[in-house]
């Protein structure tokens, strides 16, 4: 229903949304089921389709069998008629990315930059930014914007990072991070996005919970589609749930948090580089790097198991972890089979699609649901 004082541009934009967002939807259909699912004049959809067409954002894709006379054409999104560049923040990287209006990844990139609360570091990351677009020859007439996940705490209204722990940083104003990128910006929680783009890929999940395991812990909660944020945007910080009371001293000063002991850093134990190198110790049968894992998964599955306890949903694990997790996914299983306390299967459990690309992925489809306006 339009609302009373909506003007005939605004109600043709709101109707034009809605065209692309089936077309996106339904990978294609007919000028008349379009008119007849949203309830709209067949002249208003070839007005707005020829319109589409113009400005390259839908094109003829074939045609049905005809009952006789002329056989309907099909109407299909071009999805690669507009981009998005989505960017990660990290203690020590970097990760860009480059997705279409399906959320397919086209080009990808990761670099080892140290994060410092610095404008040399906010000019640099604005110069990595252009470069990326610059080498992959981007059209900027196509970029929708700029998509960018952090490790912390996001509340836009006030327009600070509230607090990133990993990054060693409160309240910094987000002008500061994206005076140096020159595109429509959108910033958000790392794990949030993360969760956001794993949903949006699963057709059969609408509510879950995403846990990020990365230099830090944390997480999204998915309902219906869309991020729950809680009242103080803090909702899904799985990481700062006590699992262990009075127990190891974690990075947000409190102690026995769920983060300190299921972070990489936790199997890393400044012995290695990354986890990369820690798994490759225990594919060589280190002893002690295996005994460590065994107690890492230990206390993954009481975590996992508070977080299933509490939500009675789907689990999706990520982060930095989610590669090597796989592999010894029945050992984790085990564990949280003998402490659920219904019996249940251990079937909710979901490996990332996205991979350590996914918190990037997230903060690119920031921009597409925004254009798509789902």
């Amino acid at each position: 229903m339009i609302e009373k004082g909506t003007n005939n541009l605004q109600v043709r934009n709101t109707n034009k949304k809605r065209i692309i967002n089936l077309l996106y939807h339904k990978n294609g259909m007919t000028k008349q089921d379009i008119a007849q699912t949203l309830g709209l004049s067949l002249p208003t959809v070839s007005q707005i389709l020829k319109e589409l067409f113009e400005h390259g954002l839908a094109k003829e894709g074939g045609t049905l069998a005809s009952s006789g006379g002329r056989k309907p054409v099909i109407n299909t999104l071009i999805y690669d008629a507009k981009l998005s560049v989505g960017v990660e923040i990290t203690q020590n990287h970097i990760r860009l990315v480059l997705i279409d209006l399906a959320g397919n990844v086209l080009y990808h990139r990761r670099l080892r930059e140290h994060f410092t609360n610095s404008e040399e570091y906010f000019k640099r990351t604005g110069k990595l930014i252009e470069q990326f677009l610059s080498e992959n020859y981007v059209d900027k007439n196509k970029l929708l914007g700029v998509g960018i996940a952090v490790p912390g705490i996001v509340q836009k209204q006030k327009g600070i990072l509230e607090f990133m722990p990993t990054l060693g940083v409160k309240n910094l104003p987000i002008k500061m991070l994206t005076q140096y990128i020159p595109y429509h910006v959108e910033i958000d929680n790392e794990a949030n996005l993360a969760g956001f783009a794993e949903i949006w890929s699963m057709e059969y999940l609408n509510d879950a919970v995403f846990l990020s395991l990365n230099k830090g812990v944390g997480g999204a909660i998915m309902v219906n589609d869309k991020v729950y944020n809680g009242f103080n945007c803090r909702a899904g910080e799985f990481g700062h749930m006590t699992i262990v009371k009075d127990g190891k001293k974690c990075t947000c000063g409190k102690n026995g948090c769920f983060e300190a002991y299921c972070s990489t850093n936790v199997l890393t134990n400044n012995e290695f580089t990354d986890v990369d190198d820690f798994f490759s110790a225990i594919d060589k049968g280190n002893k002690q790097c295996i005994k460590r894992l065994e107690t890492y998964l230990d206390y993954l599955a009481v975590g996992i198991n508070n977080i299933r306890m509490i939500f009675d949903t789907d689990i999706i694990i990520g982060g930095d972890i989610d590669q090597y997790i796989e592999k010894y996914i029945d050992q984790l299983t085990k564990r949280l089979y003998d402490r659920n306390s219904f019996g249940d299967e251990t079937n909710y459990l979901h490996i990332s699609k996205y991979g350590g690309m996914a918190s990037a992925v997230g903060a690119a489809l920031l921009l597409v649901d925004n254009f798509l306006d789902i």
